[in-house]
């Protein structure tokens, strides 16, 4: 399973264990139904534990598997109603499994049988609460994916409020020979290719890349400095999205008759960030740190390369081994007074 899978099911984990220790917390202080089994502390911490893990597990794959099959390919109406029919399966199989747990352990309150505990006001009351929990899951897991994994939370918290200065590595992918392209297939059809093409892109979640933002054909990755930190993943990161796009070009050949080549810019600095606009907000970075990666992303046609970086970043990898160096020279870049040294950087 992908880092970005285990991610997601983690976060479902995390959440429904919120979500039943709230229920429990409710029902014992709060709503007060015709409830067939009053369970003590303790069992109500083993239901936690049991049900809390299981439910995060079975909607977290429920929404994986919707993600991966049938977004983008079926309409949003359509895209709901499954996850309604998934949520009442799995509700069904989770009322199986409390039926028993409860039934073995402390007991009901009463004799009932399984219908009869569907049929309960609590019963029904807990359906549709976990229809809402699962609404908010998936509306935080969208707003986090329109901020930038982790940016929710950075937020949240105010940490932009104020600009903060942070070292960054910051990659600038660009589709080469875009204008031809353009003109080639028209604006429909060409749309339709950068779709592709970025929905490819989502392989680089698993080389812990941030998606800044898409700008027209050009998508902005970033990754934040560690001590420690691998360098390299960012270069292997970008292989693997062409790795993707070559394992997909009878899709792009009988679709466009063409295969996109994306050529990229690497640089590694400081940068400030900031919480920037009102009427829609975002994380935005500013510095020479940005525009020292778009000018060297701009000499690659120049050099007849498709992956570039700066001097900074070369000195992040440089006693690493498995990938061919190449000093191509020193450039006065656009809107720079002083030189900066470019390197070409290929698989070995």
């Amino acid at each position: 399973m992908s880092k970005i899978n285990l991610k997601i099911l983690r976060d479902y984990i995390i959440g429904w264990i919120i979500a039943i220790v709230l229920w429990v917390v409710m029902r014992s202080y709060g709503v007060v139904l015709n409830a067939p089994a009053t369970p003590e502390p303790a069992h109500a911490l083993r239901l936690i534990m049991v049900f809390g893990p299981l439910a995060g597990i079975l909607f977290g794959l429920s929404k994986i598997k919707i993600d991966r099959y049938l977004y983008r390919r079926v309409p949003l109406w359509r895209l709901e109603l499954f996850g309604l029919l998934s949520n009442m399966a799995i509700m069904s199989v989770m009322f199986v499994l409390a039926f028993f747990l409860i039934k073995y352990t402390f007991g009901f309150n009463y004799p009932i049988d399984f219908w009869q505990l569907l049929s309960n006001p609590s019963a029904i009351l807990f359906f549709f609460y976990s229809i809402l929990v699962n609404f908010v899951m998936a509306l935080l897991r969208q707003i986090n994916l329109l901020l930038g994994s982790g940016n929710l939370w950075r937020l949240l918290r105010g940490d932009f409020y104020t600009p903060r200065v942070e070292n960054r590595v910051f990659m600038f992918i660009d589709l080469k020979s875009s204008t031809s392209m353009a003109e080639t297939l028209g604006h429909i059809r060409y749309s339709q290719l950068i779709q592709d093409c970025f929905f490819d892109l989502q392989v680089v979640q698993q080389y812990d890349a941030e998606i800044y933002q898409y700008v027209g054909d050009e998508a902005v990755l970033s990754w934040k400095s560690k001590p420690g930190m691998d360098y390299t993943i960012c270069l292997k990161a970008f292989w693997a999205f062409q790795d993707q796009l070559n394992k997909r070009k009878n899709h792009y050949m009988n679709k466009f008759g063409l295969v996109p080549i994306f050529k990229v810019g690497i640089n590694e600095g400081v940068v400030t960030a900031a919480e920037v606009g009102e009427i829609k907000r975002e994380i935005a970075y500013h510095g020479d740190t940005m525009n020292i990666t778009a000018r060297i992303q701009e000499k690659c046609n120049y050099y007849n390369r498709l992956l570039l970086v700066s001097e900074s970043y070369y000195d992040k990898i440089s006693h690493q081994t498995g990938f061919q160096f190449e000093l191509l020279g020193e450039e006065e870049l656009r809107g720079k007074n002083e030189l900066v040294k470019i390197y070409a950087i290929e698989r070995a």
